[in-house]
């Protein structure tokens, strides 16, 4: 078995490539829509898994993901990100806590195309003997662009599962539980859905072009289909280096510079948002902890702007020896402290009982564990997830025992908003 890397013209436009590569079935996209960091340098764009592993997110899991990866030789023969190997999605969930067990569906990936969006070069990782399409194919299909696919439409506009006034009564359960001691901090998020038709790519590529996200995500699965513009990196490894970037804090965008400025500055100084921030900076410091050890925060209270709001971003980092596996780093953090609340395991039975209906992917995480032993995984916020005939999203915040109901109310539509118009389009 042979690795192979070619070189290829640089493809901004990915639209074409990817209607072809879903005719090859199990198609995954881990695309960037900005550039302003080596995190979201890069999209990858696969199809066509060799093997496919299903289950919990369990220890029998991590052992599913190894063997996976195990199938393909370990090398360090290129600085890529990705020379192959395993690409999976998890459900919001946790066989730790308790609440809502994460599945998992783990797909090992033989070839795929890289794209560098700074030095706008194109690439081909290719292994040779198992992969099932022949690497001059998959050079020729880079180039093509005469594959149609239909349209997307909404045939309704997106509609809440709640009410103001239900959203109200979840916010006041929220405030006395804290009140009560038992959480610090519950990430509260509300349900839309709309009827549709037509291609759930279409709109995966609607979705990137509002977006400018630097983790997008679309996979394909048997029954549905999940477009992500995600802006949240969880965890990343890199030789033994592990980073984390949770984000709390919102402020939104406006056309007007002035006013944007403002709405910066505004959120720099928010104390609410900086204790959401520190809470879950402490909680994702204590996962890590499980697994490395230097962990340290450079960057606390970080602001990142992204199309449709500004964001509070910090960075943790850690160490991990040479026995640890990314995947178990992974587990036993998931799912993120940032869209759970704290502490994880009262929160997030908290949230089963307030919201009802099960976050599915929403929440749960895409991550790639390369033949190089790399590993990158996302949050899949800014999700919708395609059903036969129905879109559904959410949308979402950190509500404190300082949160206003209105302006939190407000705050998870400033996220989702523009993305729902996007579709509605």
């Amino acid at each position: 078995m042979k690795l192979s890397i070619s070189t290829l013209p640089y493809l901004k436009d990915t639209s074409a490539l990817l209607s072809n590569l879903q005719t090859l079935g199990g198609l995954c996209a881990l695309e960037s829509a900005t550039y302003s960091n080596k995190e979201s340098q890069w999209s990858i764009l696969t199809a066509q898994p060799y093997r496919i592993e299903e289950g919990y997110l369990d220890q029998s899991m991590q052992a599913k993901v190894e063997e996976l990866l195990n199938t393909l030789p370990l090398t360090d023969h290129s600085d890529l990100p990705f020379l192959g190997g395993v690409i999976g999605h998890a459900t919001y969930g946790s066989n730790q806590t308790g609440s809502g067990v994460s599945r998992v569906t783990s797909s090992l990936y033989t070839w795929a195309y890289l794209i560098n969006h700074e030095s706008k070069v194109g690439y081909l990782v290719y292994w040779s003997d198992i992969s099932l399409t022949s690497l001059q194919c998959l050079i020729s299909l880079y180039s093509e662009s005469t594959h149609p696919y239909s349209s997307f439409t909404l045939t309704e506009s997106f509609k809440p599962l709640w009410s103001r006034e239900t959203y109200k009564s979840k916010i006041d359960k929220i405030h006395q539980y804290i009140i009560s001691g038992d959480v610090y901090q519950i990430n509260l998020t509300q349900k839309f859905t709309a009827p549709y038709s037509g291609s759930s790519l279409n709109a995966y590529g609607k979705l990137k072009a509002q977006s400018h996200s630097p983790f997008l995500t679309y996979f394909d699965l048997a029954n549905t289909s999940i477009a992500s513009a995600s802006p949240e990196l969880f965890v990343k490894v890199a030789g033994n280096k592990v980073f984390t970037k949770p984000i709390k804090g919102t402020a939104s965008r406006s056309n007007n510079n002035k006013i944007d400025q403002d709405n910066i500055e505004w959120l720099k100084k928010s104390q609410k948002d900086r204790a959401e921030n520190l809470m879950i900076t402490d909680l994702l410091r204590n996962d890590l902890g499980i697994n490395c050890i230097n962990i340290k925060v450079p960057k606390l209270f970080d602001i990142e702007s992204f199309e449709t709001v500004h964001h509070m971003v910090s960075t943790v980092t850690a160490d991990k020896d040479n026995e640890t596996s990314p995947f178990k780093i992974f587990s036993d953090a998931f799912p993120g402290g940032s869209i759970t609340g704290a502490p994880k395991k009262r929160a997030m039975e908290i949230i089963d009982e307030l919201e009802i209906d099960s976050r599915g992917y929403y929440c749960g995480s895409t991550f790639y564990y390369s033949a190089n032993r790399n590993f990158s995984s996302n949050i899949l916020i800014r999700s919708f997830i395609f059903n036969e005939e129905e879109v559904e999203c959410w949308a979402g915040g950190g509500i404190t025992i300082d949160s206003m109901w209105e302006s939190e109310y407000q705050e998870s539509l400033d996220k989702i908003s523009r993305l729902m118009q996007a579709l509605e389009d």
